[in-house]
């Protein structure tokens, strides 16, 4: 009881706080398309993420958090607090060639914070929109912008390939603020990471600070070299077996110690007791397929695109010193759109209205009981849909049965014992800034990796699986049955009914897309000096406007 008063006394001294700089800063670190088993607080122990699980072991671990298949809906709901389909932006993500873009009548997260006086920054990854300049960050309400726009980026080159009907077609994809970046060297992983270190570094601490760190990693590249990391990493992860998967290690580690050097560098600066950080994946990761970069969601059921568990339950964590002395590990539903209302009333701003995301602070700080029973995945192009309400989860439509199965349980190989954990712990960055803080890391619940850990029975090679389409639906206890496994519709026609009647509400809601996935000639690298640039003016009509 004692814990809990103190947790809620911090909720109600933050909630009433006056003043612009004593509000605290927001460090939003994304990753891009990792998978569930690639986080060693899950349970690996062939890839070791040693920053991310000390986070998570001193700060909170959620447990069932969601977020859409892929990366635009994603991103566009946590931008929003809207699901996807609310605002046109479901299914498949944009290509750099569409005049399509997450609709400038919508309010950001950014404008949120900075109408509050927060300094507002994007480093990486944007993929709501480019075609227009008023699409871009800096056009909606982030001060500065240094990344890539598009959906992905050559870890060294930069460039972006697409496959258009007129054959490949390839572009620069990275700049700062409104002009081309050519200067910059590096693997884009470390440039990210020193361009985050140095917003801290210069941040002015009169103002809080939003910054938003939105890593390539560990994304695939370009189809001819997809898996790309420095070789003395690589070469530090022969304990893998497969090699395809030792690159994509190698890309996480690099990724991990990005979260890291974030965690010093707030720490030099001294704000990082007065910080959030939060640290989830836009979506599942893509195992196989099309643009695999080899990631694992293992022992969870499909991949990214996918509606089942391995495409929307993902990674996800918060941090706080004053969140440190309560319970780490979260067990209440939470989906990405609920983050612009919750960061709002952690940092005593009234959380926006008529948005589906909901305010889950208190319930966190709390250790209390989710306000959120309902998660919604449509995806109109493809023309599947999923709803979880409660115990059960209902998939509907045609899913794709190559992106649905159970896949990654071939990766999981080491040679010998492999890395020590422990050591792995003790040498990371955070363990040494935690070491300067009155926090007790050194009993932290490192036995969250055991509690966290789901693990199922699952048959790959069953004929069993059910696969929805074709009027056929797939029904399950999702709490009881986290990996899928077990059609239950047939005995269950009253909750079959009750969730597609749910879901029917949300068909009601999506904004249809308007030509999906259809490429304009005029966006043609080509024309604007092989850049992925700005092609349509602002006076031209648009089905966003």
């Amino acid at each position: 009881m004692l814990t809990k008063y103190i947790l809620l006394l911090f909720f109600i001294l933050v909630s009433s706080m006056e003043g612009e700089a004593n509000r605290p800063n927001i460090v939003f670190i994304i990753a891009d398309d990792m998978g569930w088993d690639d986080v060693s607080f899950h349970g690996s122990d062939q890839i070791l993420t040693p920053n991310i699980d000390l986070l998570a072991y001193t700060g909170v671990a959620l447990e069932r958090y969601y977020s859409h298949c892929v990366c635009t809906p994603s991103r566009s709901a946590l931008l929003t607090g809207k699901f996807g389909h609310v605002t046109g932006m479901q299914g498949y993500p944009l290509t750099n060639g569409e005049d399509r873009a997450l609709p400038i009548t919508e309010k950001i997260m950014p404008q949120y914070f900075k109408e509050q006086g927060y300094a507002t920054h994007l480093v990486g990854k944007w993929h709501v929109g480019q075609s227009r300049v008023e699409y871009w960050p800096t056009s909606r309400g982030f001060d500065s912008h240094f990344g890539h726009r598009g959906g992905y980026i050559d870890y060294y080159e930069y460039d972006l390939l697409e496959t258009w009907n007129i054959g490949e077609v390839s572009g620069y994809d990275l700049f700062r603020n409104l002009s081309v970046a050519w200067d910059v060297k590096g693997y884009i992983t470390d440039v990210y990471n020193e361009e985050a270190k140095a917003i801290i570094k210069s941040h002015d601490i009169t103002k809080p600070l939003f910054l938003m760190v939105a890593h390539n990693a560990p994304h695939s590249g370009n189809e001819q070299a997809p898996l790309q990391a420095p070789p003395d990493v690589v070469r530090a992860m022969r304990h893998i077996e497969l090699p395809q998967r030792r690159y994509y290690a190698a890309m996480v580690k690099k990724l991990d110690d990005s979260v890291g050097d974030i965690v010093r560098a707030l720490s030099e600066k001294g704000i990082l007791e007065n910080t959030i950080i939060v640290f989830v994946s836009d979506n599942g990761g893509l195992t196989s397929q099309t643009g695999a970069n080899y990631a694992s969601n293992r022992p969870l059921r499909g991949l990214k695109t996918s509606p089942f568990e391995g495409g929307i339950r993902v990674n996800g964590l918060i941090w706080n010193k004053n969140l440190t002395q309560g319970q780490h590990l979260w067990k209440g539903y939470m989906h990405v759109a609920d983050w612009l209302p919750t960061l709002s009333r952690a940092v005593g701003i009234v959380p926006p209205v008529n948005i589906d995301g909901i305010d889950l602070w208190e319930s966190i700080v709390s250790n209390g009981e989710s306000k959120r029973d309902l998660i919604i995945e449509i995806d109109d192009y493809t023309g599947f849909a999923a709803i979880i309400n409660g115990d059960f989860k209902l998939v509907t439509g045609d899913v794709m049965p190559n992106y649905s199965n159970y896949q990654g349980h071939t990766f999981k190989g080491i040679a010998g014992s492999g890395p020590s954990y422990a050591d792995s712990i003790e040498k990371s960055a955070v363990y040494s800034v935690l070491s300067n803080l009155e926090i007790p890391f050194k009993h932290a619940d490192t036995n969250l990796r055991n509690k966290i850990k789901i693990s199922c029975n699952v048959d790959t090679s069953s004929k069993e699986i059910c696969y929805s389409g074709n009027g056929t639906v797939c029904l399950y206890n999702i709490k009881e049955d986290p990996c899928e496994t077990t059609d239950i519709s047939a005995v269950n026609p009253d909750i079959v009914g009750k969730l597609f009647g749910r879901l029917q509400i949300e068909f009601k809601r999506a904004i249809p897309r308007i030509k999906p996935h259809e490429s304009n000639l005029n966006a043609l690298p080509s024309l604007h000096n092989y850049v992925w640039n700005v092609w349509r003016s602002s006076d031209t009509s648009s089905n966003n406007m």
